[in-house]
């Protein structure tokens, strides 16, 4: 079996490989991994759900221009929206088969602090450099950032990741989506 991720972050890369080897419905044993990044033809920085969405399906769709045949596409990053005057964050993970069906999953999503909010959307810059400003103002211990600093240690990537994954492999593979 061929998975390929469109990302080269090695973060990234061994989550969804852990994923895959604890995944029931992957003979994981026998996995080939392609790690290929490719543009998704809209902005680096997509700021709607929507638009991180088709971000996601756009990397996909360029992987297969570039001849990278898979059995599975899979991809993750975070996401954004807005509701009621508010901005919010979380996780999503883009699944799609060789045949061109594909699934969403998504992170429970957490509201944006104002300091972060302002950083992100009126001074236009990334997620990454911004928490790692601020670790410098606050108490960041690890690597997991943004939900697991804003909840107090209770939400981390991992778990954030690994939820979304879940939700996006289960409709390849469960009989209720095939009724």
């Amino acid at each position: 079996m061929k998975i390929a991720i469109w990302t080269t972050r090695a973060p990234k890369v061994d989550w969804i490989k852990k994923w895959v080897s604890e995944c029931p419905y992957f003979d994981w044993v026998n996995v080939e991994y392609i790690l290929e990044s490719v543009p998704s033809d809209i902005s680096d920085m997509p700021l709607s759900i929507e638009e991180t969405m088709l971000w996601a399906q756009n990397r996909a769709k360029n992987l297969k221009k570039a001849w990278i045949i898979a059995d599975f596409y899979i991809w993750i990053e975070w996401w954004t929206t807005e509701i009621w005057d508010k901005k919010y964050i979380g996780w999503i993970v883009y699944i799609e088969n060789n045949s061109g069906k594909w699934h969403y999953g998504f992170s429970p999503m957490m509201e944006v602090p104002e300091i972060v909010e302002k950083m992100l959307y009126i001074d236009w810059l990334e997620l990454w450099p911004v928490m790692w400003e601020l670790s410098w103002k606050t108490d960041l211990r690890s690597e997991n950032w943004s939900m697991w600093a804003w909840s107090n240690d209770m939400l981390t990537r991992e778990a954030e990741f690994t939820s979304a994954f879940k939700a996006a492999i289960s409709p390849f593979f469960n009989d209720y989506y095939k009724m």
